[in-house]
This record gives C-alpha cells, structure tokens and sequence, in this order.
C-alpha cells in the first residue's frame, strides 16, 4: 500500500529537509528531463527525490522529456513553502505500484519520514508534521493552506 507524510515548513525547515534528502544521496529531478528543479518551490513545487541522477532516468513521451516513478526508482517530492501569509502544504509519496522499484525506494522513504516524525512536531486534530520556522510562522498569523488562494486551475482533456 503506498504512502505519504505530509507537512508544512518555511524556507529553512524545507532547505534542512532537502539538504537531509541529498545526504541519503537523493537528487532533486523535475518531471520533465530538459526543465531544472527550480531552487524557489513557490515557482513549481512538484519534483522528485531519485535515487540516481537525472542522466541516469529513462525519460518517456514524444520527444522522450518527462519522467516518473512508475519507470526510476524515485519519490514523489511536494515541496512545501510560504508565501505571505500563507503556508502551503507539501508532501512525500512512496509508491508501491512497481514492486522492484518500491523495494529500491522504501528505506529512503521511511528515512525521510522518520526524520520528519524526529525533527519537527504532529499539528493538533490533523495529520501533517510542521517545521520549527512554520510553526513560528503559525504563531505569527500565517494560514495553512493545501494551495494558494486563486491558483488552483483544473483542466480536463476530453
């Protein structure tokens, strides 16, 4: 069964996570292979942690430019941050749906998770981990969102 930890950071608690994720020897891809992971997750927060670098993915599509999990051993990698005065939410998502690259991925997932679970603190009534600079943050007045007000779209290819 796949799973998930989601959670809400400010800026430092999103670069000691992601400076913990490169210590276990992940890498920060983009979906899409000729794009870089932008160092700012508020222009585009969805990337993955791989557990080998880019030039090592089996990219796919016509011309061959994305990637995912269901091909690489990676994570889903929702990055969290803040924008005034808003925190949104982010996530961490092992998939199960290739056996041989859920085994490859599971350690490193369950290694994230239980450095969330030690490093930052369980909200009240939900399910989601908050850094010690978010919960600053908190204090101070800032909303948790799941995505900006306004910036939600939808599109449907029918």
């Amino acid at each position: 069964m796949p799973s998930s930890i989601g959670y809400y950071c400010g800026p430092s608690d999103l670069e000691a996570l992601q400076s913990f994720a490169e210590s276990l020897g992940l890498h920060l891809v983009s979906p899409r292979i000729e794009v870089e992971t932008v160092s700012n997750p508020e222009d585009g927060p969805f990337c993955y942690l791989a557990l080998v670098p880019k030039s090592a993915l089996h990219p796919f599509g016509k011309p061959p430019v994305r990637v995912t999990d269901a091909r690489d051993p990676m994570l889903a990698f929702m990055r969290a941050y803040f924008k005034t005065p808003y925190l949104v939410a982010g996530h961490i998502q092992w998939s199960d749906d290739v056996a041989a690259l859920a085994a490859q991925t599971k350690p490193y997932f369950q290694k994230l998770r239980e450095w969330i679970r030690r490093e930052w603190g369980l909200l009240p009534a939900c399910e989601f981990y908050v850094g010690p600079e978010a919960r600053n943050l908190i204090a101070k007045g800032a909303q948790m969102m799941n995505a900006l007000p306004g910036q939600a779209t939808l599109h449907l290819n029918v």
